[in-house]
């Protein structure tokens, strides 16, 4: 995996002007999801694509992104409820730290447990 790591020193925003290194990364497959999540929770790292050519389906990872994308999409409904009904939401600018794989599993079932009881 190739990743541009900014300069910690002028970090500020994303620019093309500040200062970058592109780097090649070789990750165990057992530690690969925390290291990219650790990077990525950073905000100093850019990822380069080295399988362009590779349809979405085919590529390793697939079916955790979907889970992913289905737990954001029943997230973003029950804010959207939430704040129909007129009760305050905290947002605090911030993210959360990325899950573990298997906290996943856990973030899945309270999250349809809150759908089925609301």
């Amino acid at each position: 995996m190739y990743a541009h790591l900014y300069n910690t020193d002028t970090m500020g925003s994303l620019f093309r002007s500040e200062g970058m290194a592109l780097c090649q990364l070789f990750l165990q497959s057992e530690s690969a999801y925390t290291c990219v999540s650790e990077l990525g929770e950073l905000g100093l790292v850019q990822f380069r694509d080295l399988n362009p050519d590779v349809n979405a389906f085919q590529r390793k990872f697939v079916n955790e992104v979907r889970r992913c994308d289905e737990m954001e999409r029943k997230l973003r409904y029950l804010e959207r409820e939430i704040r129909k009904d007129g009760i305050p939401v905290l947002d605090t600018g911030e993210n959360p730290e990325a899950p573990m794989p298997r906290e996943m599993i856990d973030l899945e079932v309270s999250i349809i447990v809150n759908l089925i009881s609301s």
